[in-house]
């Protein structure tokens, strides 16, 4: 008897896009709620519930910043808007309310003309992770007092800057190598993670991987050759080389662009505005200046005694 021969066509690649994009909605659209988390909740952001649900230092992070007061705009705030416009300094975070509309897209998606170009304009208002942003906020309350010479904050800003995507790294931990990805692939977390195992370890050895991921991203930050990363961490953080050795490779993964160029252009032309907005945060602290050493591998226990403050605040 002859083989029948499939008549099925292969999907083109916009059918490809747009069948692995409703999957990625259907597969968080099953994650398990919890009533719980009500009054962290933002419903109208995308998949929150299931972050809550599924991650502590996520739901921390939340906590921390409705605690000193931050609050959210639900308003439509392009990815260009978004990052030009919004102050890092200010508690208030503007974000695209799309969850309704991804829900309805998910299920109704057959029905739309041109479904890839949806997805596109979607996509456009939704690239804004507020676990990113909320983190930006606390970070500055977490950290002593900024200096106010442009090399010297320029500095501090990095440091902040390596805790903030340090928590990012983090929070893909929790969320898992199965799923972080299709988190990240709708943008709500801007980093995958779960591929290392320090995590399943003890809390000490985990925090010592976090640390080596700092110290990496700051390096990176601070312009060192991303060749002589691995032994910048390694000298620093002495007698765990296949522990830096992963997370230096992780690190070292943040965006050529942003550390290059987007990072510093941004301090070129806010630094002093920065500076006059930390001095108002900090007014009543009694902590001295955060002066970072102006060679990168002089940072000791001094500089880390902030990251773990930080590591202790998330519960991580």
């Amino acid at each position: 008897m002859a083989k029948r021969t499939s008549t099925k066509k292969p999907m083109t690649e916009a059918q490809k896009q747009v069948h692995d994009f409703v999957k990625d909605l259907q597969v968080l659209a099953q994650q398990p709620l919890s009533k719980k988390h009500s009054k962290l909740l933002l419903e109208d952001y995308p998949f929150d519930g299931a972050l809550l649900n599924s991650s502590s230092v996520y739901r921390k992070s939340r906590d921390l910043y409705l605690s000193l007061g931050g609050t959210f705009t639900a308003r439509v705030c392009s990815t260009m808007r978004s990052l030009s416009a919004q102050d890092l300094f200010k508690d208030n975070i503007e974000f695209t309310p799309t969850a309704a509309e991804l829900g309805w897209f998910r299920d109704f998606y057959h029905e739309v003309a041109d479904p890839l170009n949806e997805i596109h304009s979607l996509m456009r208002f939704n690239e804004i992770s507020l676990f990113h942003e909320q983190n930006h906020r606390v970070i500055w309350r977490l950290l002593p007092p900024a200096p106010t010479e442009q090399r010297d904050i320029s500095r501090y800003l990095n440091f902040a800057e390596s805790l903030v995507v340090t928590l990012d790294l983090a929070l893909g931990d929790q969320l898992g190598k199965k799923l972080s990805p299709v988190y990240e692939r709708m943008k709500v977390i801007y980093r995958s993670g779960g591929e290392h195992t320090w995590m399943q370890k003890s809390k000490a050895e985990y925090r010592q991987y976090l640390l080596a991921m700092f110290v990496s991203t700051y390096y990176l930050l601070e312009m060192i050759n991303p060749e002589d990363i691995l032994k910048a961490v390694d000298y620093v953080l002495p007698g765990q080389k296949k522990m830096n050795k992963e997370a230096v490779h992780r690190g070292l993964e943040l965006s050529e662009l942003f550390t290059r160029v987007t990072n510093p252009l941004w301090q070129d032309r806010y630094w002093q505005t920065a500076a006059a907005k930390l001095a108002k945060m900090h007014v009543d602290s009694e902590e001295e200046d955060l002066y970072l050493p102006e060679d990168p591998l002089d940072l000791e226990d001094s500089e880390f005694f902030f990251v773990h403050r930080v590591f202790d605040y998330y519960g991580l």
